[in-house]
């Protein structure tokens, strides 16, 4: 009887070890999955410029921290579309360099270059915060993104 009590136990601590493995795999892919959407949204929106393909990505009401883009899906497109609109220089440069994240949580973190028209040379270096947040619409799982807190590398 007692060599039973010993297994029942062992199996009892291995389905804990393995729960928690499964814990940890589940936070190991929602960490991917943030990842690849606010790399895809960073691509797709800032550096190639495309304001149009901000409602995959960002919900309506998301919350703006930056005091210079107003607040919601509609603001950051109304900004975004008139900042686009103005000529660049011909060097001008975005980069994703790094992209760091945990469960939900993103950070980036990017660089600017550009030569102005007095021909130096300059670099803007800089983060940006997200959550992405899992939402349900008509029974489809999409990923969307709230700024969380963020720095403007736009100007």
């Amino acid at each position: 009887m007692r060599s039973s009590s010993i297994h029942c136990l062992f199996g009892t601590t291995a389905l804990m070890l393995l729960s928690f493995d499964q814990a940890s795999f589940a936070d190991d892919a929602l960490t991917a999955g943030s990842k690849s959407i606010v790399r895809e949204f960073y691509t797709t929106v800032l550096i190639n410029r495309d304001v149009d393909a901000a409602p995959r990505f960002l919900r309506p009401d998301y919350i703006q921290h930056n005091p210079n883009v107003p607040t919601g899906l509609n603001g950051f497109m109304d900004t975004f579309r008139a900042r686009f609109a103005q000529p660049l220089p011909a060097d001008y440069k975005r980069e994703l360099l790094n992209i760091v994240a945990e469960n939900d949580l993103v950070v980036i973190y990017v660089r600017q270059t550009w030569t102005s028209r007095d021909g130096k040379p300059h670099q803007a270096l800089g983060f940006d915060m997200f959550r992405v947040q899992m939402v349900r619409l008509r029974n489809i799982g999409t990923r969307m993104i709230e700024l969380a807190l963020g720095v403007d590398y736009s100007a």
